[in-house]
């Protein structure tokens, strides 16, 4: 993931998802208001292993699947659980990246 990621986004979780274009984008043109929708902006190929990667925590992780079955419950179709879980997942990681560098010793630029 983090070879898809640009460095200045990481640990940066709004960031990283808008960048990767997990984010809901408002379509409007003067009076008309279409329906939100996934931005699309990232690279695709990111946006497609956090897709699988969502597949795969929903079949695996009792987490995440009660969170996908929470949102179908709600009447979310289940692409938008499965990117909804692809946003949560790409939070996670970069919760712990923030985590890391947190714990890491600041060395001083000479």
């Amino acid at each position: 993931m983090l070879a898809l990621l640009p460095p200045h986004l990481w640990g940066r979780a709004k960031a990283a998802a808008s960048y990767a274009g997990l984010i809901p984008e408002r379509e409007e043109s003067g009076k008309s208001v279409e329906r939100s929708r996934l931005s699309r902006k990232g690279p695709p190929l990111l946006r497609r292993k956090l897709y699988m990667g969502a597949l795969v925590a929903v079949r695996h992780d009792p987490e995440m699947r009660a969170f996908y079955h929470r949102l179908l419950s709600r009447g979310k179709r289940k692409k938008q659980a499965l990117l909804a879980v692809a946003h949560k997942l790409l939070g996670r990681m970069m919760g712990r990246l923030r985590e890391y560098y947190a714990t890491q010793p600041h060395q001083g630029v000479a």
